[in-house]
């Protein structure tokens, strides 16, 4: 992305009408027309988009943890306030330059990563023009080009300065702790009781799952500020603060009870260890296909174990850990599995393009089973979507889409195995896995939740691929010259 159009000769005019429209709404206030103060935000917003689009982009995609979730503005449609009209104004600033510029690198744009998201941007989109509901998919479709227009091919251009990389992470931690503590604030008038939980973060988050994500996200970037702030010239006297704040966030997620993130950051740290060892990718690949061949060749006998565990959800810790692999009378265990069997007959009646992105929430109910469905089994989908990135994908863009979603993640993956071993640079290794180990969290709780279709996880999950891409490209272009 390229910087502005010059105007740093006339910088007085932008202050100069800044300082009006705030003096001219503060007038306003006084004498009770309160709305008038929406004047000086709405300039100084468009003033500091246009002059600092680049930090502006930045600090609102910081923000995403900090939003405020409206259900219903009119005709059905929710909005998270303040960073959706940002991001779409982005958005709209972004491809107005495009055009009027028409000046941007593209060699940027012929990474495997980009070429693949592309590829899967022009898919849903050919999905939403068969979908079985049209102006849904058409909705779902343009909000995630957006996300993936501004964070992600626009993050590649804006993050190809370390500061800016680290400004991002930097700023989206401090929105994250204040997201938490305020949440341990309410939630410590419950006692931190289970039952608590799932509501408590809102109206920053709809439910326990997606904060948690959301959260985990931030706690390699904090380990890694605590641990190693030498190397990004953090004084050592911030560490012990550091450590403070590592402990609220995962005090956060511990007392979320949200058993998908506990196990995402196991599996961020069993990654943590593949690299520390220098194993590389596609040993990790052969020892998944051999697991998941394993699971299929002994299915009945892996059922059968599970189906002997009847620890329920419980507001004990051991016992919440516990009921994981309770799908005998767990009620949301059971729940995720009538979903995805769900997702499975959908697919087989539309295995090409699916049925339309955005829909499984809408055309899931006649696909249940009785047999199947559980205490909290809805017609509506009122209570959760397809609970997988993957089944979701499957079930609303058809096996391929199922594949691109999947390509893209091994894909990431296995750049950022690469960069890390390619590069001697510690502050590019240590920020590449600040990014990737960010990144397996949420893959890795995509298997049993689905949340990217929300600010809160698009907005990391695309800027963290973006910090990839940047420093997978910068260690062949070191290792080139």
């Amino acid at each position: 992305m390229h910087n502005p159009p010059a105007t740093s000769h006339k910088p007085y005019l932008v202050y100069l009408l800044a300082l009006i429209t705030g003096v001219a709404g503060t007038w306003a206030a006084m004498y009770g027309q309160y709305y008038v103060f929406l004047i000086p935000v709405a300039v100084t917003v468009l003033l500091f988009s246009i002059y600092k689009t680049e930090k502006f982009i930045l600090l609102t995609g910081a923000l995403a943890p900090l939003s405020i979730n409206v259900n219903d503005i009119g005709g059905g449609l929710g909005l998270a306030l303040p960073t959706e009209p940002l991001i779409i104004w982005i958005f709209c600033l972004l491809c107005f330059r495009f055009f009027l510029q028409g000046k941007v690198s593209t060699a940027p744009l012929k990474h495997p990563i980009v070429l693949l998201v592309i590829g899967y941007v022009a898919w849903l989109w050919l999905c939403s023009v068969y979908s079985s509901l049209p102006l849904v998919s058409v909705k779902f479709s343009l909000a995630r080009t957006w996300y993936i227009v501004v964070f992600f091919i626009g993050g590649i251009y804006l993050l190809r300065h370390m500061k800016n990389i680290h400004f991002f992470f930097s700023a989206l931690v401090v929105c994250t702790i204040i997201l938490v503590i305020y949440t341990l604030t309410q939630h410590a008038a419950y006692g931190f009781i289970r039952s608590a939980s799932y509501g408590i973060s809102w109206p920053f988050f709809p439910d326990h799952g997606m904060y948690a994500a959301a959260i985990a996200f931030c706690v390699s970037i904090l380990v890694f500020y605590t641990f190693n702030g030498a190397v990004f010239g953090i004084k050592p006297g911030w560490a012990p603060v550091l450590g403070f704040f590592l402990v609220v966030l995962l005090l956060g997620i511990v007392v979320s009870y949200t058993r998908a993130t506990w196990l995402s950051l196991i599996a961020a740290l069993g990654v943590y260890l593949l690299i520390k060892f220098r194993i590389k990718f596609y040993w990790v690949m052969l020892a998944l296909t051999a697991l998941g061949t394993y699971g299929i060749i002994n299915q009945d006998t892996l059922l059968y174990n599970l189906e002997a565990n009847k620890q329920g959800s419980s507001d004990e810790l051991e016992g919440h850990v516990k009921s994981v692999s309770n799908i005998t009378t767990d009620p949301s265990n059971l729940e995720r599995i009538n979903r995805w069997k769900c997702a499975g007959r959908m697919v087989a009646e539309r295995p090409l393009f699916g049925f339309g992105p955005g829909t499984f929430v809408f055309q899931y109910g006649p696909f249940q089973q009785s047999s199947e469905m559980t205490i909290i089994s809805t017609n509506t989908g009122d209570l959760g979507d397809a609970h997988s990135e993957y089944f979701s994908a499957m079930s609303e863009t058809g096996f391929l889409g199922m594949a691109l979603w999947i390509g893209i993640t091994l894909l990431t993956m296995a750049t950022a195995f690469g960069a890390i071993y390619r590069t001697d640079d510690r502050k590019i290794k240590i920020t590449t896995l600040m990014a990737l180990l960010g990144l397996v969290t949420y893959h890795v709780h995509g298997f049993l939740n689905n949340y990217s279709q929300y600010d809160k996880i698009a907005v990391p999950l695309w800027m963290f691929t973006a910090v990839i891409v940047v420093l997978d490209l910068h260690t062949k272009k070191h290792l080139h010259s």
